[in-house]
């Protein structure tokens, strides 16, 4: 039998899902402030939402050039499982300087599936629209609430 596989992900697979609690150990511990499973589970689905409507940026450079250079506003949501952590270590500095609030997610996979991904997705940005402003409102205050780490 001869599997067809397209970007290394096997289509038939079925990937065991885990549950918050066995995802929260997985993450390292510079993953601060992170977001509770009822605000993971909201994240998620705004970000599905944004998605179908292009509201989001995905990667660093891009999220890096629509804070800094775009002056863009909005909410960024890091994994927790990233490795090595270098990569998006600064991410969190620049959003304090430009006052975008941002908080960690467990699981990079899960990150990705939410916005139509098969690979793994170490960041999102998710901007503001009319057609979920309620979700997203919800959502930004409760991650601008969240205790920044010392």
């Amino acid at each position: 039998m001869d599997i067809q596989v397209s970007n290394g992900v096997d289509p038939d697979y079925n990937h065991p899902t885990r549950t918050y609690e066995e995802q929260i150990q997985c993450v390292g511990v510079f993953a601060q402030p992170m977001a509770s499973e009822k605000l993971t589970k909201r994240l998620y689905k705004l970000a599905r939402k944004a998605k179908r409507i292009k509201r989001t940026d995905v990667g660093i450079k891009a999220i890096l050039k629509a804070i800094e250079k775009k002056g863009a506003s909005g909410i960024v949501v890091l994994a927790g499982d990233i490795s090595p952590f270098d990569l998006i270590s600064h991410v969190p500095l620049v959003c304090e300087e430009h006052d975008i609030p941002y908080c960690y997610v467990p699981s990079k996979f899960d990150l990705g599936a939410s916005v139509s991904s098969v690979t793994p997705i170490p960041i999102v940005f998710i901007s503001r629209d009319e057609q979920y402003g309620d979700l997203y409102d919800k959502c930004y205050t409760t991650v601008d609430a969240l205790p920044l780490p010392l």
